[in-house]
């Protein structure tokens, strides 16, 4: 495959008229007036800017059959009386629906690859294999359905190694999940070398009933435990303290900063400038479409940014750079994989329209992207293979047809 005549960003600049050729599943070239072989697919890039493959760091995909169906409510309220029920009537089927709607809706977002924490894994990676994007994928544990500890490591065992599906750990939180579930986890997940998908301080609340119960935050337990390393991915993170941030800091820990649904929830800001100045890696999630509503990264960039910007007071706090590289190459980081657009990494990519009203005129255009993209993904490939082509996505359709006939199941 080769893209023609495109635009690429470096350095926060617009560099027109590049090549991109791609081989099987990874980029081999990028420059000028590469020549075409006989079997490369050509896609013109003529007014179009390519950038590399965004990461959703925290999802629960499949509730996108919910998004909608419980709003303005407290989280703990929002999933005990509307949520969990409602999980609680699940099916692989649901599941399958659900997943592929996710995958549609990220595949137009220009996201790439996700990680996710829900029900039913198996049929989750199937359904995102067949919608071509890259995963890595934990069933969720409770300490109240034990037996979801032995479907988690025969998942890990039967797609350890899949080229696009990276299974991984999901014990769901501290309030959830005991000391020897967590300690569980931990090993699992060492034993098998994989990452470990986690909710932390998510609310005030949790941190205050971890106090009451451990004598610790959330993440002075944790730490406790052993559970704090780099390959654990630790979602929300709003409630710390500076030794929190610390912890965190020194033990590697990735931190997947979601502020669309943790405003939407009313769960508070997350301190990611002062996590960022620690040294804390930071990504960004938009958690499950249930509570957001949608699963649009560059919305959470922009969100991102402005709340930080207010919680500071400080109109610099979080750059328009910064926030990019929280949603590219910090996400990179986190996953271990070889993502990004550069000579040798594996070919995840999207093309976005520049000649969009919002996109114009075309000044910053880190700026443009972080604070004014609403639409306008144009193409986008992953692995190499072409999921959307100048906006079409084969068997949209069906998705969406099949998804509400889910959901007007499960809430009948």
């Amino acid at each position: 495959m080769l893209i023609k005549d495109v635009s690429l960003l470096q350095s926060g600049q617009l560099l027109k008229g590049r090549d991109v050729l791609i081989q099987e599943n990874r980029i081999v070239r990028i420059g000028r007036d590469i020549k075409k072989e006989n079997e490369d697919e050509i896609i013109n890039g003529r007014g179009k800017l390519a950038i590399p493959g965004l990461v959703n760091a925290h999802t629960h995909l499949a509730m996108t059959l919910f998004r909608g169906y419980a709003v303005d409510m407290p989280l703990m309220p929002w999933l005990q009386e509307k949520i969990w029920p409602l999980e609680a009537r699940l099916t692989a089927e649901d599941i399958h629906w659900g997943v592929k709607l996710g995958c549609l809706e990220m595949i137009r977002f220009g996201i790439t690859c996700y990680n996710d924490m829900y029900y039913f894994m198996d049929e989750t990676a199937l359904a995102t294999k067949q919608m071509g994007l890259r995963a890595f994928l934990s069933g969720v544990i409770f300490d109240s359905r034990p037996e979801f500890k032995g479907e988690a490591e025969a998942f890990i065992r039967r797609w350890k190694g899949d080229e696009l599906i990276h299974p991984a750990v999901g014990p769901h939180a501290i309030y959830t999940c005991s000391e020897e579930t967590l300690s569980w986890a931990r090993e699992t997940a060492e034993k098998n070398n994989v990452k470990i998908h986690l909710h932390v301080s998510e609310t005030r609340g949790e941190v205050e009933d971890s106090l009451k119960k451990h004598d610790k935050t959330p993440v002075e337990y944790l730490e406790s435990l052993g559970l704090l390393s780099s390959r654990l991915l630790a979602a929300h993170c709003v409630w710390l303290s500076e030794k929190d941030i610390g912890l965190l800091a020194q033990r590697r820990v990735n931190v997947v900063h979601c502020p669309v649904s943790n405003l939407k929830l009313a769960a508070g800001i997350a301190p990611v400038n002062r996590l960022l100045a620690a040294g804390v890696n930071v990504c960004l999630g938009t958690d499950g479409a249930s509570s957001n509503n949608n699963l649009d990264l560059f919305e959470e960039m922009k969100m991102a940014a402005i709340i930080q910007k207010n919680a500071c007071s400080r109109p610099e706090a979080l750059s328009a750079k910064e926030i990019w590289d929280i949603a590219t190459a910090n996400a990179y980081q986190a996953t271990g994989l070889a993502l990004g657009l550069a000579e040798g990494s594996l070919a995840d990519l999207s093309l976005i329209d520049l000649r969009k009203p919002w996109l114009m005129p075309q000044s910053n255009i880190l700026s443009l992207l972080v604070y004014s993209m609403a639409d306008g993904v144009d193409t986008t490939i992953v692995n190499g293979k072409i999921l959307m082509r100048e906006g079409v996505i084969p068997g949209e359709a069906e998705i969406l047809d099949k998804a509400q006939e889910r959901f007007e199941r499960l809430t009948s």
